[in-house]
Parts: structure tokens; C-alpha cells; sequence
């Protein structure tokens, strides 16, 4: 009998668990594009309400905002979004540190699979306007980011990299509101040089080039008014 049930719970198991990611992933973006700001209340009942949820899912999305260090609780109050503060700095310098790391990790060449995905994102850089919102701009550079965090074989460092990622996007956005066009560019210029390398190049390559990126950024914001 629990043989027969095994394979209908695994799949509640994972309706819930899809459910529960799609839910953080949108708060997730509100945060980093600052939708929600810095401070900002995250009221239980209203994303319950907006999700069409129990609160216990939207707990523990909040639990996980909290462990990836974009929420915080504050006694008397709630979950709330964490402040950046000159953080970001620490954060990026260990971000390039990171895709170093990985980088010599992953000598293999891509797959096919891989090298049409980095060609996919070219082209949905390649159709950014001059003019393009800020979430369009966004939606290119996370597309890029999945695209290269797909190529780490290990679930842990591929999970941190993702979470350190996320924690520096708050930082990276505040920059694109102020200068889409030298963030603009910069994706531009790295994506352009990623699709051709992933034709030719071992993965290792993607990430020393991100790693080169995130130091011009570094040196480019690094002062205490580029939050």
C-alpha cells in the first residue's frame, strides 16, 4: 500500500515545492528590482491573499528570504527587507573570488545544449533597446546568469553562486536606474563575448570573463553612493 501512495506523495512533494519557488521567485524580484525597498514591511497576509495561500507557505518563502539574507525579522514587526548597507562591496569582492573558484573548476567544453542557450541570450540582448526598461534590462542579465550558473555540476557551490548572486542584483539594479547606459553596455559587451566564446572556448572561460566584468563593475561603483 505505501508503494502504491509513494509515487502520488512525491508528486504532492513537488507541486508544493513548485508552488512554494514560484512564490519566493516573485518576491525574490520584487526585492532585487526594488519593488519591495529597503525596509519595506513583507506583510504575511497580503501575499497569502495575493497567492490565494495558507500562511504557511508564505512563511516559509519569508524563512528562505531570511537564510538568503534579502529578509530579515525584526521583533514587534515581521519580515522585512533587509538593508544593503556598504555590504554590497564585500559581497561583489566575493562574487569575483567565487567565479574564479568555479572557473577552474569546469575545464570541459560546453554541450550543444549550452552553446545555444548562451546564443539565446545574446539574442535577447541583441533586442534591447537604448531606451529599454529597467526590468527588460534585468530579465537579460538573469537569463545570462542562469545560463552560466546551468554549467556548475556541484548542487552546493551552484547554489551558493546563485544566492550570492541575488544578493549583489539589489546593488547591480540601483546602478542600471543611474547609468543604463554604461550597465547597459557592460551586459551587452559581456554577453556578446560569452556567446563567442562558449562556441570554442572550455566553460572555465564564461567565468573568468564574468569574474573581469564584476571587477570593472567593482572598481567602476565601488563608493558608498553606489547603492
Amino acid at each position: 500500500m505505501n508503494e502504491t501512495l509513494a509515487p502520488a506523495a512525491q508528486q504532492l512533494r513537488q507541486m508544493v515545492r513548485s508552488r512554494n519557488d514560484v512564490i519566493f521567485e516573485i518576491v525574490r524580484e520584487r526585492i532585487c528590482l526594488h519593488e519591495y525597498e529597503e525596509g519595506h514591511v513583507i506583510h504575511e497576509a497580503a501575499l497569502a491573499t495575493e497567492f490565494r495561500v495558507s500562511r504557511t507557505p508564505i512563511r516559509q518563502v519569508l524563512q528562505r528570504l531570511v537564510y538568503e539574507q534579502l529578509a530579515e525579522t525584526r521583533n514587534g514587526v515581521g519580515s522585512i527587507v533587509s538593508y544593503v548597507g556598504d555590504q554590497y562591496r564585500d559581497m561583489l569582492r566575493f562574487r569575483v573570488g567565487l567565479t574564479g573558484l568555479i572557473a577552474d573548476l569546469l575545464p570541459l567544453q560546453l554541450s550543444a545544449d549550452h552553446r545555444s542557450e548562451f546564443a539565446r541570450v545574446l539574442a535577447l540582448a541583441n533586442a534591447l533597446g537604448d531606451d529599454a526598461p529597467v526590468k527588460a534590462i534585468w530579465s537579460v542579465w538573469r537569463a545570462h546568469h542562469e545560463a552560466r550558473n546551468a554549467l556548475i555540476a556541484d548542487e552546493a557551490l551552484r547554489q551558493m553562486d546563485d544566492i550570492i548572486f541575488y544578493r549583489v542584483a539589489r546593488s547591480w539594479v540601483s546602478w542600471l536606474r543611474r547609468d543604463s547606459a554604461a550597465i547597459l553596455a557592460l551586459l551587452r559587451d559581456e554577453v556578446a563575448e560569452a556567446a563567442e566564446l562558449a562556441a570554442t572556448l572550455p566553460a572555465g572561460a564564461l567565468f573568468r570573463l564574468h569574474a573581469a566584468h564584476l571587477e570593472r563593475l567593482l572598481t567602476r561603483y565601488d563608493d558608498s553612493s553606489s547603492r
